[in-house]
């Protein structure tokens, strides 16, 4: 549970900054960078939070449920910037898979 408790405390940092500091990104990105920061400088992720996350993580396909959502009720929209959306999401998936890849990359030479 103390794991669950670490995000939730990333998340709430995040939302912090981001209210603070006005950032145009969002609260939850914003945790997940400090999180990243914690974890390089700690060096690995601790016992609690590596149980926590392989719990969650077969989840996530949960969260295309809204996305799938989105995309049918918003028919409107894709019509007039579906070009421009489909553009965006392929330009984000570059850096995505990028840093995916050196992550599972390093995370198997490292143990972590």
């Amino acid at each position: 549970m103390s794991g669950l408790l670490t995000l939730l405390i990333f998340l709430l940092l995040g939302s912090l900054l981001q209210t603070l500091l006005h950032l145009p990104v969002p609260a939850s990105i914003v945790g997940m960078l400090l999180l990243l920061l914690a974890l390089i400088l700690r060096g690995k992720a601790p016992d609690n939070l590596q149980r926590i996350t392989q719990t969650l993580s077969p989840l996530l396909p949960l969260f295309l449920i809204p996305v799938s959502v989105g995309i049918i009720t918003q028919k409107q929209l894709l019509a007039e910037h579906g070009v421009e959306l489909l553009i965006i999401l392929a330009l984000s998936l570059i850096p995505g898979a990028l840093v995916s890849a050196l992550i599972m990359r390093k995370g198997g030479k490292s143990g972590l």
